[in-house]
Order: C-alpha cells, then sequence, then structure tokens
C-alpha cells in the first residue's frame, strides 16, 4: 500500500511533465509564431561605436528606424512579432520575403542563409524551467546587414542578452572597440551557447540524482523519471544538434559581411556548441545505463526473491512427501499406534530439512 501511494504520488508530481510533452513532438515549420494580444512589440535599438553609445525602447517602428546612422553600428531587438509589424520592418530594410516567413514560423530547425546583402540565421534559445523540470525552446532570428543587425525574439522573458547590453555601455568592452555588426553577431549567438550549457547542467544534476536513487532505493516511478529526463535530453539534441551546422557557414562564409578578423570568434562559438553536443550525447547515452541499471537491480532482486520462495518450497517438500504417506488411509502404517509416532515423523521431517539445508549451502546455493 505505502508503495502504490508513494508511485501516485511521484505520478501527479509529474503529470503536467507528460501532459506538455505532447507538444513538443508535433512540430510544423509552418505554423505561424503567435504573441499574446495583451503583448506590446518592443523595439530596442541600440546605436553605437567605439566612441559613442545611444540607447532607444520604442513601440513605435518609425521612431526605431530613424535612430539606424550609417556611420555606426545599430541593433534593433524586436520583442513581440505580429505578422504585419514584421513585414513592414523588413519592408524598409529590403529583407527577402522567405527570410520573413521564416521569422514568423515557429518550429523551425536552426539555419543558416546567405543572401549576400544581408545574411540570416535562425538558432533556438534554451533555458530549463525548475518547476516542471522541461526544457523550453524560444526561437532567435537575426538578419546581418551592413552596419546592421536586427534580432527577433517571440518572447523577451528568455533573453540571455543582458551582459551583452552592460557590455555597450563600456567603451572599452571589445564588443565597442570592435565597431562591427559580425562581432555583435557572434557576442549574440555565444550567449546563446553558453545558455545550452546551463540547462545540460541542469540535466546532469537531474542524472546523478536518479543514479543515487536507483543505488539507494530503487522504485517505479524511476523508470518515469529516467524516461521523462530522456526525452528533454532529446529535446535538447534535437535542438543543438544544427546549430553547429549554422555557426560553420558563418565562419567558412565568403561574405564581405564576415570580415576575416573576426572568422577566429565564430570558430570559438563552434568549438563551445560541439561540446555541448557531446556532453548531451554523453547524457544520452548515461541515462540509458541508468535505465539499464534500474532493470537489472529489479531482476536481481526478483531472481532474489525467486530463489527464496524455491529454497523455502524445497525444504517444506519432504514435510508434505512425509505427512502425505502417514496421512493416507491404510490399515497398517509404521508408528501409526506407536506412542511417540508423530514425534518421530515430525523429527523425520525436521531431520531431512535440516540437511539439505546443510546441503544446499555446501554447494554456495544461497
Amino acid at each position: 500500500m505505502a508503495f502504490r501511494t508513494a508511485y501516485k504520488k511521484t505520478l501527479r508530481q509529474l503529470l503536467p511533465s507528460l501532459t506538455k510533452r505532447k507538444k513538443l513532438n508535433t512540430f510544423n515549420p509552418k505554423r505561424a509564431i503567435v504573441t499574446p494580444a495583451d503583448t506590446p512589440t518592443v523595439y530596442a535599438n541600440y546605436n553605437y561605436n567605439h566612441q559613442r553609445m545611444t540607447h532607444l525602447t520604442t513601440s513605435s517602428l518609425q521612431e526605431c528606424a530613424t535612430h539606424v546612422r550609417p556611420e555606426s553600428v545599430t541593433w534593433i531587438n524586436v520583442d513581440g512579432l505580429r505578422k504585419h509589424e514584421v513585414e513592414a520592418l523588413c519592408s524598409q530594410f529590403d529583407i527577402h520575403p522567405l527570410l520573413v516567413e521564416d521569422i514568423l514560423s515557429t518550429g523551425q530547425r536552426a539555419k543558416a542563409d546567405d543572401m549576400e546583402t544581408h545574411m540570416f540565421c535562425l538558432m533556438p534559445m534554451l533555458s530549463y524551467n525548475n518547476d516542471t523540470g522541461m526544457v523550453q525552446a524560444e526561437q532567435l532570428s537575426m538578419v546581418l546587414m551592413k552596419n546592421l543587425l536586427i534580432s527577433f525574439q517571440p518572447d523577451p522573458q528568455q533573453d540571455p542578452f543582458n551582459p551583452i547590453r552592460e557590455r555597450l555601455k563600456n567603451e572599452a568592452a571589445p564588443i565597442r572597440k570592435k565597431d562591427s555588426p559580425d562581432y555583435l553577431a557572434y557576442s549574440l549567438m555565444d550567449a546563446i551557447v553558453d545558455d545550452y550549457f546551463t540547462v545540460l547542467e541542469k540535466l546532469s544534476e537531474r542524472l546523478e540524482r536518479l543514479e543515487d536513487e536507483v543505488v539507494t532505493k530503487p522504485n517505479s516511478s524511476i523508470l518515469l523519471k529516467v524516461t521523462l529526463l530522456r526525452h528533454e535530453i532529446m529535446v535538447v539534441k534535437r535542438a543543438i544538434t544544427p546549430v553547429r551546422e549554422l555557426i560553420t557557414s558563418f565562419w567558412h562564409s565568403e561574405n564581405p559581411l564576415i570580415n576575416a578578423a573576426n572568422r577566429k570568434y565564430f570558430k570559438d562559438v563552434y568549438d563551445h556548441i560541439v561540446l555541448a553536443i557531446e556532453y548531451n550525447e554523453n547524457y544520452r547515452e548515461m541515462a540509458i545505463n541508468v535505465q539499464d541499471l534500474y532493470m537489472n537491480q529489479v531482476n536481481t532482486r526478483m531472481n532474489e526473491v525467486m530463489k527464496i520462495l524455491t529454497v523455502v518450497t524445497t525444504l517444506l517438500a519432504p514435510a508434505t512427501v512425509i505427512g502425505g504417506i502417514f496421512g493416507m488411509n491404510f490399515d497398517k502404517i509404521p508408528y501409526a499406534h506407536h506412542q511417540h509416532g508423530f514425534a518421530i515423523a515430525v523429527g523425520t521431517m525436521l531431520s531431512v530439512s535440516v540437511l539439505m539445508l546443510l546441503f544446499f549451502r555446501k554447494k554456495g546455493w544461497f
């Protein structure tokens, strides 16, 4: 009863994850991103060079666009995506319609496109929900042009770019000294990839706890936890594996928008994403090993129980046989009327069982 109660309690705790898990398995690359009606679109304009930096946050596209200056680098970050507003912004900067479609569609694979006058990349930003134990993904789109970088994200809550915003305020920061939009693109990619390691660290902690539980107190709820963890690891794998190809395309790009001196920074991001993919693959194998360890322990416990039951059944067999013999309805049975017949029968039963027990121990059967 206690075991069943504990299992039901674990199931209730994990039920939200099981319910939401179904949504992660159904992706439609043409499904439009839906921004809540009460969430306004916010344009953040960062205009900087090695001498100065200005920052403007507004809900007006026209006001944001007027602060784009050709003599400095401009970063426009768009929070909240609505079709007509994104199309208007992209039309103003001559962004290809195919890229507009990618920006407005969710559930896509990480990708990069080179349109000569501008470069485009789409990559997932990952975060870990401590309440549900789920990995959450948000799609970030970036368009790199001459002296301009535009980033699009549906939800500003998962934005990992605050450290970059702080560095923009520092004249001595490399991002200000470089004074180059491709270096800004590298900085954003690097921040996103760094967040992957934060998610992987959370998954690693869950995996270590499950290993301890399997060794110390294995129960049927562990199998459910391992299954959910393997699913989250698969979500991460599906999200970050294509990012390696994306970073490679920027690293080896011949487009003049990527300065030759800055290619080594994309190589650094490439090294990080390869490491993240290796970690994730290791965690997937470890999760499989934990599941196998649990199954082995269950089988071992079952074998121990069966061995004990077999020994008990075998030791009771002589008593059953002897009792059956003396219980037959024949007129003449040895010791049937002997005054010590009962004691002799019981003693024989015990003696045979003890001898069998000693024989089993000598053979090392238990």
